[in-house]
């Protein structure tokens, strides 16, 4: 078990307790969790994630490694449209195989991607970054954000992203389940989900004795949003019985100071990138806001 100086008997004795509950062996320092790549330097205070050996593997065996080189997800696959055809079991198989083998990677380490094996494994040598805190990085960050209308069926983009000592913990780019008819609702929801989260990593981080040492609010770029959860009288009428009750709970939830919301310039919004296809400079600009490196030059001195 490795820890500070300073904390070396709490450590022990924490280690004493789990091995009453549970059969430990001390086997040296984390390299490898479930195809996670776990790299470190300490002096610098930096953790490096990384699934670069599981990305080569999953793109071999679908044999993608002769596509293309791409510095940003291929912006025509915003034109994919639903397939009117009949697939037949081969097709499906295939292409649920290819999904959950994407997915693992774009859960675990990849929130800049979205199910694209071939770009993934040409950038697989990105890797989440965590660093020591400064003043310049908040330990805690979060925010949300939402593309309207833009899916095919007018449905809206949403998510929203948590980030620990710079790294990205918690991610979300989803279609929202519902059409919403304004920008303001689908931002919304998209607060609302990004809420959610923030209340469950404070119990995480109070069951941890984790203080953050800083307000934490949810950065968004819509002042119109901001304006509806902080004010006195919210002028939004909405059909929508879902949405109301979302924007009546944010209104409590802002108002009461459980969850505080700030506005920041899009330029300047972590999430952007989870919600809308990016050209290649806005794209490199969401690789580094994630957090995320290229560690090439780490993982050519292992070889």
């Amino acid at each position: 078990m490795f820890n500070h100086a300073s904390q070396r008997k709490e450590a022990a004795e924490v280690s004493k307790r789990l091995n009453e509950a549970w059969e430990l062996r001390l086997m040296g320092e984390a390299q490898w969790f479930l195809g996670i790549r776990i790299l470190r330097d300490r002096q610098i205070g930096a953790i490096w994630l990384c699934q670069d050996a599981y990305l080569s593997v999953i793109t071999h065996k679908y044999h993608l490694t002769g596509e293309r080189r791409l510095e940003a997800p291929p912006v025509n696959i915003a034109n994919l449209k639903p397939f009117d055809g009949m697939a037949t079991n081969e097709h499906r198989l295939e292409y649920s195989s290819k999904v959950g083998s994407a997915q693992y990677a774009t859960t675990i380490t990849r929130p800049d991607v979205t199910k694209v094996i071939a770009f993934m494994y040409q950038t697989r040598d990105r890797a989440i970054c965590f660093r020591r805190s400064t003043s310049d990085l908040p330990s805690v960050q979060f925010c949300s954000d939402a593309s309207f209308g833009d899916n095919h069926d007018r449905k809206s983009s949403g998510g929203y992203l948590c980030k620990v000592f710079g790294g990205p913990v918690d991610w979300k780019a989803a279609k929202q389940k519902t059409v919403t008819t304004s920008t303001t609702e689908a931002e919304l929801l998209a607060i609302s989900e990004a809420g959610k989260s923030m209340r469950m990593w404070e119990r995480i981080f109070q069951r941890v004795i984790f203080n953050p040492g800083h307000p934490v609010s949810i950065q968004c770029d819509n002042k119109q949003t901001i304006t509806l959860l902080t004010k006195e009288a919210p002028h939004l009428r909405t059909k929508l019985r879902h949405i109301d009750i979302y924007q009546h709970w944010l209104r409590q939830e802002v108002q009461a100071g459980r969850i505080p919301v700030d506005w920041v310039p899009t330029a300047k919004m972590d999430v952007d990138g989870l919600t809308k296809l990016l050209p290649r400079q806005k794209h490199a600009r969401f690789v580094r806001q994630l957090g995320m490196e290229d560690i090439r030059y780490l993982l050519e001195r292992l070889n």
